[in-house]
């Protein structure tokens, strides 16, 4: 199994703020329930504060060759 670098969250939901509605990777994971658990924890802001509030951020996962990455976007403030 691949070591990826730990994501640091505090800088990509800053980069997102600053590129709203842009796709950027968050990290690159191991697995996709690994990946899928953090994007749910992004969209819901839980466990993860940097990405609050809750609907705030979208998620999407993808398959690449070392792993799943997870990519985020800012989308300006909770779904109604």
């Amino acid at each position: 199994m691949r070591r990826h670098p730990r994501a640091i969250h505090a800088l990509r939901a800053d980069d997102m703020r600053r590129h709203p509605r842009m796709w950027i990777e968050v990290a690159v994971y191991n697995g996709p329930s690994s990946a899928e658990s953090t994007a749910r924890q992004i969209r819901t802001g839980d466990r993860v504060r940097h990405y609050l509030p809750a609907g705030a951020f979208e998620t999407r996962t993808a398959p690449v060759d070392t792993g799943t990455a997870l990519y985020a976007r800012y989308i300006g403030g909770p779904l109604t």
